[in-house]
């Protein structure tokens, strides 16, 4: 990552990287998501990682060419969409959850919770903090279409308490429109948002969350080798 990505992204807690993903490589994911959606009946899919082959590449080829020299590894995926029958808006809210393989009793660990037969808990903020997400766009994503919806700078303040949402939503917030093959990254931290599609039409993305490796508790492995 150059100087200019690191300080934008430290300090507004996302950046969003225009055409990194090349026209081949869009129609391959998107063919991949197809075959993906048709095996397992969902157009929302969590683990794609562990299902795909492809996603699995694509995730760690990603990783290198953003941060190559980083010790980061992926340790969660997810693919998100929104069609005409799968509309829904987000609320403002941050990602404070990780998916592990297991429940343990750890200290700054909770509250657990199980989301697709998998174990997900709330972990320490300064292991969110020394996490990073990248989001692949592969359609064009305007404000009409749902794009994600941030407020800069947010990720500063930790885990922010429910009834401090409200006032902090109005802060400027800025709408991440992208065009397909676009990269958002994105700290989880950050307080963040999506509407309801105006238009509604595939709006096809990879989530793909990364951690250092030593920033679980050593009792825990993440779900995602």
């Amino acid at each position: 990552m150059t100087s200019s990505l690191s300080s934008n992204w430290h300090r507004d807690g996302y950046l969003v990287i225009p055409g990194f993903l090349q026209e081949n490589e869009i129609v391959a994911a998107r063919f991949e998501i197809d075959r993906l959606s048709t095996q397992y009946d969902q157009i929302c899919l969590r683990n794609i990682r562990v299902k795909s082959d492809h996603f699995d590449q694509l995730a760690l080829e990603v990783k290198n060419r953003l941060l190559p020299d980083s010790k980061l590894k992926p340790v969660r995926s997810i693919l998100f969409d929104k069609t005409k029958g799968q509309n829904w808006p987000v609320a403002w809210h941050q990602d404070l959850t990780i998916a592990v393989s297991e429940q343990q009793d750890v200290p700054g660990y909770g509250p657990w919770s199980v989301k697709d037969k998998v174990t997900h808990v709330q972990p320490p903020v300064d292991l969110l903090a020394k996490m990073v997400t990248f989001r692949i766009h592969l359609d064009e994503t305007p404000i009409s279409n749902g794009a994600l919806r941030v407020v800069p700078e947010s990720h500063r303040f930790g885990r922010i308490p429910s009834s401090e949402i409200p006032a902090l939503e109005k802060k400027n917030p800025i709408a991440c429109e992208c065009q397909a093959g676009a990269l958002l990254l994105m700290s989880p931290l950050i307080l963040h948002s999506s509407p309801r599609s105006e238009s509604p039409r595939h709006r096809r993305v990879l989530h793909f969350e990364f951690a250092p490796d030593t920033a679980l508790h050593p009792s825990l492995t993440w779900h995602e080798q």
